[in-house]
């Protein structure tokens, strides 16, 4: 006979502010303006959530030669300069849903880059919101993953700029700061640009961790600060398995297990956490 299953859900399982945000005036500009409403790659990284949106109307475009009339929606994670400045060109209307953490992080990039110090940025290369943020960091901006990368760099002088993704975890902030801080450079202006969501949702995480037998990790596959939760708890040392819908469960998964951990990404609905928790339960009836 099974145990009783206990499920510890995350304070944060449901749309960040950002996110939230993002849709709400994604759903608007589909309201109020005439078709077609294109957002340039996906408005979120769920992919769920995209399909609804499609359903309603939205376009995804992969590339600015793709919007050619209509509405463009900037999707959460923002939009490189050039890209924007080549779209403006076409006269196409644009509504802007980037996350304000996001825009924030943009401005510092071109203030710092404006006063003459060399950016780096703190972050996952091909994440659409690092590509942007560079556009905005000026020539010479360098993308750092990890202290691994801030070690490569070659010791000099000169005056930098550190900011990082808005979704990297502090852990990682802190050691390429640190690695950073050894190098020699002659003046080093460090923002903390990590959303506090981002940063709320993690030290969740680690709460589940210590207090479940196993975490499930709830979000997109391609979701930055998803993987990073997933990251984080088998960092941990903890069993975690990160799924996009409850479907995915293993009912082997729970062998052993009384309690079970739920956690989720900044662009997972709740809706799609209690998916996962009703998929739970009836693995373990």
């Amino acid at each position: 006979m099974n145990t009783a299953l206990e499920i510890d859900i995350s304070d944060f399982s449901d749309f960040c502010f950002g996110v939230k945000r993002a849709i709400s005036i994604a759903e608007n500009a589909l309201r109020g303006n005439p078709p077609p409403v294109f957002s340039l790659g996906p408005l979120i990284h769920n992919r769920q959530v995209v399909g609804a949106l499609s359903e309603k109307g939205l376009r995804v475009a992969g590339g600015p030669d793709g919007v050619k009339k209509g509405t463009l929606v900037i999707r959460s994670h923002g939009i490189a300069a050039d890209i924007l400045a080549k779209i403006k060109k076409n006269k196409i209307r644009i509504v802007d849903a980037t996350c304000p953490f996001v825009k924030n992080a943009q401005k510092i990039a071109r203030r710092l880059s404006r006063e003459g110090l060399r950016l780096i940025i703190i972050g996952d290369k091909g994440h659409p919101e690092v590509q942007a943020l560079k556009s905005f960091a000026g020539d010479g901006a360098s993308v750092i993953s990890g202290k691994t990368g801030a070690k490569r760099l070659k010791p000099s002088g000169g005056r930098i700029g550190v900011i990082a993704q808005t979704t990297q975890s502090v852990e990682n902030f802190l050691e390429v700061v640190s690695e950073l801080l050894r190098k020699g450079f002659d003046e080093i202006r460090i923002f903390n640009t990590i959303c506090r969501d981002a940063n709320m949702r993690q030290e969740s995480a680690r709460r589940c961790c210590e207090k479940n037998d196993l975490v499930i990790v709830v979000g997109g596959k391609n979701s930055a600060n998803t993987r990073r939760l997933y990251e984080i708890c088998r960092g941990m040392g903890r069993e975690a398995r990160h799924v996009e819908t409850g479907g995915e469960i293993d009912k082997r998964w729970l062998k052993g297990k009384s309690a079970v951990g739920v956690v989720s990404g900044a662009s997972t609905p709740r809706w799609i956490v209690d998916g996962v928790v009703k998929h739970l339960r009836q693995k373990r009836a």
